[in-house]
């Protein structure tokens, strides 16, 4: 890339929010790559080479229309929120929404499970469009985390100390945790739970570090990040199946899939990693330094992203 070559990418974003997160990745890119962040409201204002819709529910419209007025390539992101409001459609609805995705240059996907979700509601053909062109990327991880990775000592666990983070009214979904702690403490285990909101960075290291499992039991969870916090703190994490964190690992080598509703199943599978504390510490280890979330890693993927789409 020569100092007089740009290329000019407008993020169509929903809020603050959104754009931190697509920050954490176009600090990293070259300088040849100009940054412009419009809401869908704003996009008729911007001029760019590459429109990059971070929402399909939300921006994916106003990024297909404004891309077919001015003749460029559009990217659209698929995140949980837009398969919840796509679910939510009726049938003759879905037709607008799914030629959005069908009609742009890439679609791209935060997580397997949303991808293969999707898969199984889309009709045929349109699937066929859509992922013949589609490719997967994490969302990236907060910088700080990737400069304060730990690890706890590989040795078994005799006092078991869970972690859920989420707001208060997310509670609902750890009763199946209390019924499983309750059958595991009648069977003299010493298991506690600790609770918290949303904190700094900084208060949050240290919570993560004096615990040793990390529950992430929502199913409509719409980010890998405190799956990805986590795991940079040592923690293994119990996920609901088809969840955003599922199928980013192996099963076992960063934490097992579990069914949220089920006491039994929880409980037997914190016993299971309990036991196997050293084992999955170890496997988890080996994930450092979690290169899936390195902002770093995801910008050289979206150049070429960008790179390519330009030029279709």
């Amino acid at each position: 890339m020569n100092d007089e070559w740009t290329m000019k990418i407008v993020h169509v974003i929903v809020n603050e929010n959104d754009k931190s997160r697509v920050e954490r990745v176009t600090r990293f890119m070259p300088e040849g790559f100009e940054h412009q962040y419009v809401t869908p409201a704003e996009i008729g204002s911007a001029e760019g080479d590459v429109i990059h819709a971070h929402r399909w529910f939300g921006c994916g419209h106003a990024a297909a229309n404004y891309a077919a007025a001015k003749g460029v390539p559009y990217v659209v992101e698929v995140v949980q929120s837009d398969l919840d409001a796509y679910h939510k459609l009726f049938v003759f609805s879905k037709r607008g929404a799914e030629n959005v995705l069908a009609e742009a240059a890439r679609v791209v996907f935060t997580s397997q499970s949303q991808q293969e979700s999707l898969a199984r509601h889309l009709p045929s053909k349109t699937a066929d469009t859509v992922f013949f062109h589609s490719m997967m990327l994490l969302e990236a991880l907060d910088p700080f985390w990737m400069d304060n990775l730990h690890i706890h000592p590989p040795t078994a666990l005799v006092h078991i100390k869970l972690l859920y983070i989420g707001p208060s009214d997310s509670h609902h979904h750890l009763d199946a945790v209390h019924h499983a702690m309750k059958k595991l403490q009648r069977r003299n285990y010493d298991v506690t739970l600790t609770v918290v909101g949303d904190l700094a960075n900084e208060e949050l290291l240290e919570v993560y570090r004096n615990h040793d499992i990390f529950l992430q039991l929502d199913e409509k969870t719409p980010s890998t990040q405190r799956f990805a916090e986590a795991l940079s703190q040592g923690l293994p994490v119990l996920y609901a199946p088809d969840s955003v964190c599922d199928g980013i690992f192996k099963e076992g080598q960063a934490g097992y899939a579990v069914n949220p509703k089920s006491s039994d199943d929880i409980a037997r599978t914190i016993l299971n990693v309990s036991d196997l504390f050293g084992t999955i510490e170890q496997h988890i280890s080996r994930l450092h330094p979690l290169s899936q979330f390195d902002g770093k890693e995801q910008a050289s993927h979206y150049e070429h992203l960008y790179e390519n789409v330009r030029h279709i």
